[in-house]
C-alpha cells in the first residue's frame, strides 16, 4: 500500500499529467462498470493507502506519549521503593539501639530516662546538647547522662519538655576518675572545648591503654561508668603528676539517643552546690 500510494504522489510530482489522466480515466470506467462490492472494496483499499502514513505516524507519536508515561511512573514507583528500603534500614538499626537500651537500664541502681538528641550547641566545638526529656519526665538538673559506649556529661538545665546536656568537653565540667587497673583517683577535664585530659599522680604507675572510669567522688556520677583510654601520657608542670591525653569512649557528635540516670547528687555536695 505504501508503494501504490508513493507511485501516485509521483505522477503528480513529476508531472506526468498524460499518465495520470490515463490513469484515472481507465479507474473511472472500472469503478463505472463494477458491481457495487466491488467499487466499496476499491474506495476502501485507496482510502486506507492513502491514510496509512497518517495513521501510522499517529500509532507512532500515541505509542511514545505511552512508553513516556510508563517511564515516568515507573521512575515515581522507583523513588517510593527506594524511599521505602531506606525507612525500613532506620528503623531495623533503631529497633537494635533500643533493644540495648533496655539491656543497659539493668546495669544500675537508679532509674534510666531514655532520650533523643534534638540539638547541640553551633559554636565551633561540640560542647551542650538537646534532649527531648525535661521535669515533666523526671530529668532534673545535675543528673548523669550517659550513652552505650560510656559517660557523656550531666543535665546543665531542665525544662519541661527539654534540658540541655553539659558534655564531657565542656571546659566548665570537671570530674573525678578512677584508673581501673591501678585504682588511682584522678582529675578531668578540658581545656580548649575539644580534647580531653587527666591529671593523675605520676607513681601510679598508669600507661597508654589503660581504662579510666568514673571514681564516684564528688557526689554527681555513681562509680563505675566507662569515660575513656589514656591516648598518650605526657609530663606535667609538677613533677608527682603526669598529664595524661585521655580519648573518650562515646564520640559526641554521632549521638541519637542518651541515658539520663535518675540519681540526685548527694546532700552534701549539694549543700555545696547551693553555696
Amino acid at each position: 500500500m505504501l508503494r501504490a500510494f508513493r507511485f501516485i504522489v509521483d505522477l503528480f510530482t513529476q508531472r506526468h499529467g498524460v499518465v495520470a489522466f490515463a490513469f484515472f480515466l481507465v479507474l473511472g470506467i472500472l469503478m463505472h462498470q463494477a458491481s457495487p462490492t466491488v467499487r466499496e472494496s476499491i474506495v476502501d483499499k485507496a482510502l486506507s493507502t492513502v491514510f496509512y502514513p497518517v495513521q501510522l505516524l499517529l500509532a507512532s507519536v500515541n505509542d511514545f506519549k505511552s512508553m513516556q508515561a510508563e517511564n515516568e511512573h515507573l521512575k515515581a514507583e522507583n523513588a517510593r521503593l527506594r524511599q521505602e528500603t531506606y525507612h525500613a534500614s532506620e528503623g531495623l538499626q533503631e529497633l537494635a539501639r533500643l533493644h540495648t537500651l533496655v539491656r543497659f537500664d539493668d546495669k544500675w541502681d537508679f532509674p534510666i530516662v531514655t532520650s533523643r538528641v534534638v540539638g547541640h550547641n553551633p559554636g565551633r566545638f561540640l560542647t551542650t546538647l538537646v534532649i527531648n526529656r525535661g521535669t515533666h519526665h523526671g530529668v532534673k538538673e545535675n543528673m548523669p547522662v550517659m550513652s552505650m559506649n560510656g559517660l557523656v556529661g550531666k543535665i546543665s538545665k531542665a525544662m519541661l519538655t527539654h534540658s540541655r546536656v553539659q558534655l564531657l568537653v565542656d571546659p566548665n565540667l570537671k570530674l573525678s576518675v578512677l584508673e581501673r587497673r591501678t585504682r588511682v583517683v584522678g582529675f578531668l577535664e578540658s581545656v580548649d572545648g575539644h580534647l580531653l585530659s587527666a591529671m593523675i599522680p605520676s607513681h601510679a604507675g598508669v600507661a597508654e591503654g589503660d581504662t579510666l572510669i568514673t571514681s564516684g567522688l564528688g557526689g554527681i556520677f555513681p562509680k563505675g561508668i566507662p569515660v575513656g583510654t589514656v591516648h598518650k601520657v605526657r609530663k606535667a608542670d609538677l613533677d608527682v603528676m603526669s598529664l595524661m591525653d585521655v580519648k573518650p569512649f562515646q564520640e559526641f557528635s554521632t549521638l541519637e539517643e542518651v541515658f539520663v540516670m535518675q540519681k540526685e547528687p548527694d546532700w552534701i555536695i549539694q549543700e555545696l552546690l547551693d553555696e
